[in-house]
Parts: structure tokens; C-alpha cells; sequence
């Protein structure tokens, strides 16, 4: 049984580990020339997070966690090019030092965060013992079949099966 004290040490790890994914989150999707972060943004997030669980979850599936960036790349690709315009010709701004990231007094996302949110704040009121981690934003995602991240882990070719069954034993060691 946690105590008191133990308990608010805990949340406040949380509130830390939500700011890095948000913060990680913002990066990658501005980087890639969208305003709005997305379930991928959160994804790629997750694995640049300390606490490394989300990053041992491709490793162990013999996934090479480096190469989901340029997936996710070619996800984006492909729906403009299913659209005839050439993704190459494209600049999304990525080698400009002068981009700026705006300034929100909200935060602002695609409709997917905030449907992943909602779902990673159940599963920690559900688990009030155990901190906000990499693998629980893991856990959420495995259960996409459809989505950029989705699309992206079976570009890997990583199979659904597989990353869930990963995942959950991640889990079970936390």
C-alpha cells in the first residue's frame, strides 16, 4: 500500500512523464511539417522517454526503434502520392532552423491524442500504484489497426500480434 506522500511523489512523476511525451510529441510532428502532433508523434515520444520500456519493446521484438521515424515518413508519403503529388517535391520546412514553433495557450492536437489520453488516464486511474510509462502509451497503441502508427508498425513489419504480446510482457515486468 502506497502512502500518502509516496502516492503524490508518484503523480508527480506522471505530470513529468506527460510533459516529456507532449513536449517529445510537439517535436516530431513540427519537424515533419504538421502543426498538430498525433498518436505517431506520441508513439515516437514514447520511446525517447528515460524510462526506456517503450524503446526495449522493439528491441525485443528485433525492431530497430530508429527506423519508426522514417515509417512514419512513409506513411505521409504514400497518402500524397495516392493523391498524385510527388512527396519529393514537397518541403515541409525540416532543415529550416527558422521555424518556429507557435505559442498555444492550449494544447492543440489531432483528434487521435486526445482519444489516446483519455484512454492512458483510465488505465492509470485503473493502476494507481504503478507510474505512467513509456508502455502504457505502447499498450494503447497496439490496439490501432487503423492510424499512421498503425500503418507504420506493420511497414516495420511488425504484425499487430506481435507488438501486443511485447507489449503485455513489458507490462507484466512493471
Amino acid at each position: 500500500m502506497f502512502s500518502f506522500f509516496s502516492r503524490i511523489k508518484l503523480r508527480i512523476r506522471d505530470i513529468r512523464t506527460i510533459n516529456n511525451l507532449f513536449t517529445g510529441a510537439e517535436k516530431y510532428a513540427h519537424k515533419n511539417g504538421e502543426d498538430k502532433p498525433g498518436e505517431e508523434h506520441f508513439l515516437l515520444s514514447a520511446i525517447d522517454l528515460p524510462d526506456g520500456t517503450a524503446r526495449s519493446i522493439f528491441e525485443n521484438i528485433g525492431s530497430d526503434p530508429e527506423k519508426l521515424e522514417e515509417a512514419i515518413k512513409k506513411q505521409y508519403d504514400d497518402a500524397l502520392t495516392s493523391i498524385g503529388i510527388d512527396a519529393t517535391k514537397v518541403d515541409i520546412g525540416e532543415n529550416d532552423p527558422d521555424i518556429s514553433i507557435p505559442k498555444r495557450i492550449l494544447y492543440d492536437s489531432k483528434p487521435s491524442v486526445t482519444t489516446l489520453m483519455k484512454e492512458l488516464y483510465k488505465k492509470q486511474k485503473e493502476n494507481k500504484d504503478t507510474p505512467l510509462l513509456g508502455v502504457h502509451v505502447l499498450d494503447i497503441i497496439s490496439s490501432r489497426e487503423q492510424g499512421v502508427a498503425a500503418r507504420a508498425l506493420r511497414t516495420m513489419g511488425i504484425s499487430q500480434e506481435a507488438f501486443k504480446n511485447a507489449v503485455q510482457n513489458e507490462l507484466s515486468l512493471h
